[in-house]
């Protein structure tokens, strides 16, 4: 399709539904027609556009987006389309060029190959109707793109059957075989998680309980159902996460000899040992080797009063140390604590396995997920 360097002035979408307050204003990209992470900002605005709109709604943004550009042939041959050939992602990506959406993008060609392609099949149905038409044929990352783009639209469907069902407490989120089933890229995952980030996070305001506009718009769900809800987006981007380690442990390497575990971890950042006589703190590390292959580890930041407890996933079965980064963790099951009296709480955890992990999740602190990096003040205490 040809590019046009028309600028839009379109009145801004106020869907009347009791969330919208909740979700904000239409995307708009005027201001900023080439945001420096356009995959985060195309998350979020198909987020809005499905949330309110329907397949439908998707076909008419098109046809404006036709209109407004002049393309009267293309127009003509689009309305020929069939449902079932239609996705509506290209018509939140139509709405998104009308609201300012640069024509240098990567979506905004993605819509431009999408109708291209549309039309060249309308041509083949009807060849005696219809005059050539130009087209392009898309790479492989904009097709790569495409189906990391379908496939959160999938997760997104479970996602409502999940709250539709009730809300129940044991779930299948089928993130990897949908994942799988269409070969998404590592790096197109992010894609697929950045509109769930932005869900958990408000759900995790509901459960708080402390804005009350919130709390009428989920009034539906009981705290229970609220929890399951947020275990079930947590697992999402967990599984999200596991993914991207899963796809990036299956390629095949090429053939070499075998790296000595000694060398592995050669580069891994941490302290040996620590002694603090007002803390009463005497530790010694134990050898980062064994943290290479383990299945669960714990490791204190001597300076922050830190403590890091890392679980490996359910799909890689063991931690990986690579560099100065341990990979291959359960981003839901891992938690950093800080802790208040590190010499009585180390001592707890340094127990039983199962005493430990309840005695640390009985801790209260914030808990939070960590990036797997490490800093020449951690000690590692523990793995196995």
């Amino acid at each position: 399709m040809p590019k046009t360097k028309q600028k839009f002035e379109v009145k801004e979408l106020r869907p009347r539904d009791i969330d919208a307050k909740y979700f904000g204003t239409e995307p708009n990209f005027a201001d900023d027609p080439n945001p420096k992470n356009e995959k985060w900002a195309l998350a979020i605005a198909f987020n809005w556009y499905s949330k309110f709109y329907d397949k439908k709604a998707a076909r008419e943004f098109v046809v404006e987006y036709l209109e407004a550009h002049g393309k009267n042939k293309e127009l003509k041959l689009f309305k020929k389309v069939a449902d079932g050939d239609f996705k509506p992602t290209y018509g939140w990506l139509a709405r998104c060029r009308l609201r300012g959406l640069s024509d240098e993008t990567a979506g905004a060609q993605a819509l431009d190959i999408e109708i291209a392609r549309l039309i060249s099949t309308i041509k083949a149905e009807h060849k005696e109707e219809v005059e050539e038409v130009q087209t392009n044929r898309p790479n492989v990352q904009e097709i790569m793109l495409e189906r990391s783009l379908e496939a959160g639209g999938e997760l997104e469907g479970y996602f409502d059957d999940y709250l539709k069902s009730g809300a129940k407490k044991d779930f299948d989120t089928k993130v990897i075989g949908e994942l799988q089933n269409k070969n998404i890229l590592p790096q197109h995952v992010s894609v697929v998680s950045a509109p769930w980030q932005q869900r958990l996070d408000e759900y995790k305001e509901v459960l708080s309980g402390e804005d009350d506009q919130l709390n009428e718009g989920y009034s539906r769900f009981t705290k229970t159902q609220i929890k399951n809800i947020i275990s079930y987006i947590e697992k999402t981007l967990s599984d999200l996460n596991s993914y991207i380690t899963l796809k990036k442990a299956g390629r095949k390497p090429r053939i070499r000899k075998a790296v000595p575990v000694e060398k592995r971890v050669a580069k891994l950042k941490y302290m040996r040992a620590f002694k603090d006589t007002a803390a009463k703190l005497d530790l010694v590390s134990i050898p980062p080797t064994k943290l290479h292959g383990a299945s669960e580890a714990w490791v204190y930041d001597t300076a922050k009063r830190k403590m890091y407890h890392y679980v490996a996933d359910e799909y890689t079965k063991e931690l990986i140390v690579k560099g100065n980064t341990v990979l291959g963790f359960c981003t839901k099951d891992s938690e950093v604590k800080t802790l208040r009296k590190p010499a009585e709480q180390i001592k707890q955890i340094m127990g039983s396995k199962p005493a430990a992990r309840k005695f640390f999740k009985e801790i209260k602190a914030v808990s939070t997920t960590p990036k797997g990096r490490f800093n020449p003040n951690m000690i590692i205490l523990r793995a196995f």
